[in-house]
């Protein structure tokens, strides 16, 4: 049977087009299963250890990337050490005080705070934030130094677990410019 002679008949492409419809509809519905997917990751930037009230205050800063086209929602944030999971602070805790010295008068900010959760990224948006966590006493001088432990990010969709290679501790007021001479 001759291709041209097949194609001459108006039913045989009038079913070649609801072809090509369904797969279009298909490609795109599958797509969307794509695009709505958990794809996200996360770029360590330093980290810092200290007291607080019995307690170990550990404050990370990170960039959190949703590679998806789809808005993603953080629901919840764990750090993995030891085996055990802690969960960061769900309301926004101050991370540093600072004060501020001018003309003789000493007034007092608050410039840095952490990120809230839960919270949302847009599609293929960025959040760099702090995140802060209390963690017990005796993790502090594993935490202190350059260590490794992992970081579990809870969405509505799935919980994904990355290892983090903490290798820069200290804080990074210098280099982003909070403290000023004025």
């Amino acid at each position: 049977m001759n291709v041209f002679t097949w194609l001459s008949d108006r039913n045989n492409i009038t079913f070649l087009i609801a072809i090509a419809g369904f797969a279009m509809s298909l490609y795109n519905f599958l797509r969307a299963l794509w695009d709505r997917r958990c794809a996200l990751s996360i770029d360590y930037v330093n980290h810092h250890c200290s007291p607080c009230k019995g307690h170990t205050r550990f404050e990370i800063r990170m960039n959190i990337q949703n590679l998806s086209s789809a808005p993603l929602s953080i629901v919840r944030m764990y750090i993995i050490c030891d085996g055990k999971s802690y969960s960061f602070a769900f309301p926004a805790q101050e991370v540093m005080e600072f004060t501020h010295t001018k003309g003789g008068i000493e007034t007092r900010h608050s410039e840095v705070l952490s990120q809230s959760l839960p919270f949302t990224i847009s599609g293929h948006g960025v959040c760099g934030a702090y995140f802060a966590a209390y963690l017990p006493p005796e993790l502090q001088s594993k935490l202190e130094g350059k260590c490794k432990f992992q970081l579990a990010v809870q969405t509505p969709q799935k919980r994904v677990v990355f290892d983090i290679d903490a290798h820069n501790p200290g804080l990074d007021f210098e280099e982003y410019g909070f403290f000023t001479n004025a």
